[in-house]
């Protein structure tokens, strides 16, 4: 609750006390009015949250209050230009895009089918083979995913989730490519976000926003993307970079005809925003700084030695002196330079002792300031684990995954499964899955698990322990634990019972015993135990 006084701050103000007091002697209850109408007025003028002052030291922070669209839109194209630039430029913006793809898609995130038996009422029998039949055929999928025949799928993740860090999003289209040497005709097409735009002759229709129709709720109708790359000046096919092709969202299975992914921030927002858009200025004024103090040391690392004489001819002769194009007289220094002067001449030099104490404390704090921006520990933007010990580095790595497993997350959703779905269709149409009722329970039929790449271990052996007490205690599973290492738990299983079957087998054949209670023998350690061609077998 605010407090309000009548304590007189000007001329105007000192007059109306004056006023008031001349009043409250003929008539008091006006006077009162007076001052109640005036204390009424300053409530109203003042706010109740001071980050919405419009006072003299705020005067000048008043934001356009736009729909996401209209704050957006017209903005975008300098924001994907200048992130593109940052990560073609700046080394360090370079890294955390390097960094956030390498943690994010890594080798690839992978399928496991996981039909519900129960639901769908098949047997173990059946839903194995149906379960093996499915990731086989995605398995054969996966090196033609790309409708130009370069890219395998799991590089086509990558790309998506590159692409959506530099531009913001990206779009994709399903086709289907019949071709004697591709197992499946499913094929993705990668297009990157410049070319969704709004034909020149559709700019009046308000529905059409930056190249996407929006229906009465925001849903997408219709997607026109253009046929060449708009920066295409002197290689693209067509003269007329104008050529579009409408797209529409849906087909008429109601299957998405479009992927266009993008995060979403606000309600109503139709295209994405780089992921380096709240920092792009940070970016540009760190590496500005940065070039300056190299310059300055450069120049401060340039010793140099002045001589002046008193024989003008010999000193004319000796400067080191350019003429450039336009006439002018240039002056060189060089590392290690001799430079005589005119009698009379002399040198001040400003204090070139660069880079000061304070380049690195400024450097480190724009990039915390970076980190915090983007999500990311400071040690991971910066590369520098030097002044981390096992706890706070633990802590970082943590706070780091639980972001990377949110984007991974979203793209096995908006990517990876509906890819997934559409292939096992095509392979249900095929022959190759047996399934009676897919249709009717399409949904339950194309059930996956995806499993993402792992992260290594900080301190392997406790790790290693917690992970089997969460498993012995039932707070976690075998399934849980690989997958959080990127590994298929029934190929970890598979493996093991291969392994234990080759050691029985072994045990048999030579009288030995290799394991016993569940570690290698010592017999086992210090003999050499002979594997022939039918052990392996």
């Amino acid at each position: 609750m605010r407090e309000i006084t009548d304590s007189p701050k000007t001329i105007s103000e000192k007059i109306s006390l004056a006023i008031d007091g001349a009043i409250g002697v003929i008539s008091p209850e006006r006077a009162f009015k007076r001052k109640a109408f005036r204390n009424a007025s300053r409530m109203m003028a003042s706010t109740s949250y001071k980050g919405a002052a419009k006072n003299r030291l705020r005067k000048s922070w008043s934001p356009f209050g736009g729909s996401p669209d209209e704050d957006l839109l017209a903005d975008l194209p300098t924001l994907r230009e200048r992130s593109r630039d940052l990560n073609r430029n700046d080394g360090t913006a370079s890294g955390i895009t390097d960094t956030m793809t390498c943690n994010v898609v890594g080798t690839g995130i992978k399928a496991q089918s996981r039909i519900d038996k129960d639901t769908l009422g098949v047997n173990d029998e059946d839903t194995d083979i149906f379960q093996k039949r499915a990731e086989r055929s995605w398995e054969r999928w996966i090196p033609y995913a790309h409708s130009a025949g370069i890219l395998d799928f799991y590089e086509i993740q990558s790309l998506v989730d590159r692409q959506v860090l530099e531009n913001g999003e990206v779009i994709l289209l399903p086709l289907r490519i019949e071709q004697k040497n591709r197992p499946y005709s499913l094929a993705i097409d990668i297009i990157e976000a410049d070319r969704l735009d709004t034909p020149f002759d559709l700019k009046g229709d308000k529905s059409i926003r930056s190249g996407i129709k929006i229906g009465e709720r925001g849903e997408p109708l219709i997607y026109y993307i253009k046929k060449t790359h708009p920066g295409d000046m002197t290689l693209r096919k067509t003269w007329n970079a104008n050529d579009f092709i409408a797209y529409d969202a849906v087909n008429s299975l109601g299957q998405k005809n479009v992927f266009h992914l993008y995060w979403m921030n606000r309600p109503g927002q139709t295209r994405g925003i780089p992921f380096f858009a709240p920092v792009l200025t940070y970016f540009k004024d760190l590496a500005e700084y940065m070039d300056a103090e190299l310059i300055a040391a450069r120049i401060a690392a340039c010793f140099a030695i002045f001589v002046t004489k008193d024989n003008a001819v010999d000193v004319a002769g000796a400067r080191t002196t350019s003429i450039d194009s336009k006439g002018k007289r240039r002056e060189e220094i060089e590392p290690g330079i001799f430079e005589y002067l005119n009698p009379g001449e002399k040198i001040e030099t400003a204090n070139s002792n660069r880079p000061g104490g304070s380049f690195e404390p400024f450097v480190n704090r724009m990039l915390r300031s970076i980190s915090a921006a983007l999500g990311l520990p400071y040690e991971l933007v910066a590369k520098d684990f030097s002044k981390v010990n096992y706890s706070s580095a633990r802590a970082a790595l943590l706070e780091a995954r639980r972001y990377f497993r949110r984007r991974q997350e979203w793209l096995a959703r908006k990517l990876c499964q509906p890819v997934w779905e559409l292939l096992l269709e095509e392979a249900y149409l095929r022959g190759e899955l047996k399934a009676d009722t897919f249709y009717e329970n399409r949904l339950e039929w194309v059930r996956a698990k995806w499993i993402t790449p792992g992260w290594q271990w900080v301190d392997p052996v406790k790790e290693a322990e917690s992970s089997k007490l969460a498993i012995d205690s039932g707070l976690s599973s075998l399934a849980d634990e690989c997958a959080a290492q990127g590994k298929d738990w029934e190929e970890v299983i598979g493996q093991k019972v291969r392994e234990l079957v080759t050691i029985k087998k072994l045990e048999e054949q030579n009288g030995i015993t290799l394991i016993k209670d569940g570690k290698i023998s010592d017999l086992a350690k210090q003999e050499e135990v002979p594997i022939n061609d039918k052990a392996n077998q």
